[in-house]
């Protein structure tokens, strides 16, 4: 009997999105476009909103000037040199080919904050699991979302075309910090930093498999995380 082969899964965590189309612009007058970006930084776009065959762009303008001039937004992912840039209006969650969502938050500071989330951070934020959410219309209350997005380790980024300049980099990422969180109902916070390679070696990831919130912080206390009975002391909460 043939023996079934299994794909090795990536090394690396952060490595560009699979060419696969994700995502419905859910407002009137949205246009879905893609961005094909490859490590011999040629970056090729085509709005298929408008035309069934593919019209492409420059083949060298760089992925940030055609993000800010098209006002795109980017999520990176499983795959290996490809990725798929959404047309605004902001985003709160988009989805890819993994499981979870790419969740954003829009400071009233400036600049955005970016989370790809698993279903048990998801429901922390109050975000649907299969839904696309948008920002929310008053500040107020985006600047919220913005907050409890730091409460799961969320990074602030100057600006979307900022994020995916770093994101779409070629650059050896073993170093790259990785935080876990988990928020016990008793109050208090469980941390665990630590690096992509430690993670990797570690299995650390299997902290996603957790189905609720309680069963993530006792994996994360089990991982070697830290508890910390003042929150701030263990995270950066400012918005």
């Amino acid at each position: 009997m043939p023996t079934a082969s299994r794909a090795q899964p990536c090394h690396d965590i952060m490595t560009m999105l699979t060419p696969t189309l994700f995502l419905i612009a859910a407002l009137s007058g949205s246009y879905l476009f893609s961005i094909k970006a490859t490590r011999r930084s040629k970056t090729r776009t085509r709005d298929i909103g408008q035309s069934k065959e593919p019209v492409w762009d420059s083949e060298d303008d760089d992925v940030d000037t055609i993000a800010q001039s098209r006002q795109l937004i980017y999520d990176e992912g499983d795959g290996d040199d490809e990725a798929f840039l959404l047309v605004l209006p902001y985003f709160r969650t988009q989805f890819g080919v993994r499981s979870g969502a790419a969740v954003r938050g829009y400071p009233s500071k400036g600049g955005i904050y970016v989370l790809h989330c698993n279903p048990v951070e998801l429901d922390f934020l109050q975000l649907d699991r299969f839904h696309i959410a948008m920002r929310a219309a008053d500040q107020k209350e985006e600047d919220a979302h913005c907050f409890n997005m730091r409460k799961l380790g969320a990074t602030w980024w100057e600006s979307e075309e900022a994020y995916a300049r770093r994101a779409m980099q070629w650059y050896d990422r073993s170093k790259d910090p990785v935080t876990y969180v988990g928020w016990p109902s008793s109050g208090g916070v469980w941390v665990l930093r630590t690096t992509q390679s430690d993670a990797s070696e570690r299995g650390i990831g299997r902290i996603n498999n957790a189905f609720n919130m309680e069963e993530r912080w006792r994996i994360i206390r089990d991982m070697g995380g830290i508890f910390y009975e003042n929150p701030r002391d263990g995270l950066d909460l400012d918005v």
